[in-house]
């Protein structure tokens, strides 16, 4: 189960943005069978490229509401991803993807680019689908020999050890998992795909840098909306310290790519600068970040959860 909501959850960040510029661009519609419009897939691709949380917004004041987020006080109020002992995910970021208002939505904006596929090469559609299912069978399979699990946490434990402010707090719970889950998905594809559909060309691996390209922008518009958050702060000093100049350039090159309806051509040295700096800009973001957090699973935890769940008895 857990498998699967690990493939899913890239593919509702991701998939709004690609179907979005994919239309824009002129590669790709809507199903005539679908109820959501191309006005809702592009405010979705607007919500995950842009929304940050702010502590006095109205959006993030209602996420903290329903889920019961202290700061303050020792409470179960979050949902940890645990993969091999560390932190993959956090389901502050998801919340909203959780509830069944939204499933119609997630569900024809990540169901689009087969409908592209029927439209586009019905002579091997069939194939193309039975490709992808076995390719998805293998993803999980290999996401399998991970041991992965869900746990309950409490934030206030979870930032126990840090002097951050609460914005600060937030923006990790927001930003935390979309990382480490890319980057998981970057270690979990490791062939290459090719296919080509009259003018579009689909390549697994660019697929794989367009996303990462598109996420690290999207820290860029995070730290120009947010300039006093001390730990984008902190990353950008790292960055400043190991990324060259030109790599931000060569990154934007990719992130544009269908999202201005054009392509940018890199060569190989290029390519192989952009791969490099992606993954440093990556670990720079991981490392700022596990620097804040601290999660343990002892017996202190242990009972701290058994005296949770006696008192939600009692009060049930």
């Amino acid at each position: 189960m857990y498998q699967k909501e690990i493939l899913s959850n890239f593919l509702i960040f991701f998939s709004p943005i690609f179907a979005e510029e994919t239309i824009k661009a002129g590669f790709g519609g809507m199903s005539e069978k679908t109820t959501i419009t191309e006005k809702e897939v592009s405010k979705f691709r607007n919500h995950n490229l842009k929304y940050c949380t702010k502590i006095d917004s109205t959006t993030t004041q209602k996420t903290i509401s329903e889920m019961g987020i202290s700061f303050d006080e020792y409470i179960f109020d979050i949902v940890l991803t645990i993969r091999n002992s560390e932190v993959m995910d956090i389901n502050f970021r998801g919340w909203d993807y959780s509830k069944e208002e939204n499933f119609n939505l997630l569900d024809g904006t990540v169901s689009t680019p087969n409908v592209w596929m029927e439209k586009l090469m019905p002579e091997i559609y069939d194939q193309m689908i039975e490709l992808l299912k076995d390719l998805s069978k293998k993803y999980i399979n290999q996401i399998s020999n991970s041991e992965i699990k869900k746990r309950s946490y409490s934030t206030f434990k979870l930032f126990a050890r840090t002097k951050i402010d609460a914005e600060n707090k937030l923006y990790i719970l927001q930003r935390y998992g979309l990382v480490k889950t890319m980057m998981f998905i970057n270690d979990l594809i490791n062939e290459e795909i090719k296919i080509n559909i009259h003018e579009a060309v689909f390549d697994s691996k660019l697929f794989i840098i367009k996303c990462k390209a598109t996420l690290l922008e999207l820290f860029w518009n995070d730290k120009k909306s947010n300039p006093n958050l001390s730990v984008l702060n902190e990353i950008f000093s790292l960055n400043k310290e190991s990324i060259p100049a030109e790599f931000y350039a060569i990154n934007r090159r990719i992130r544009d790519n269908l999202h201005y309806s054009d392509y940018h051509y890199l060569t190989d040295t290029e390519m192989e600068l952009l791969k490099k700096y992606q993954d440093i800009y990556f670990n720079n973001i991981i490392k700022v970040f596990n620097a804040k957090i601290d999660c343990k699973f002892g017996l202190g935890y242990k009972l701290g959860l058994s005296i949770a769940k006696i008192l939600n008895w009692s009060e049930s």
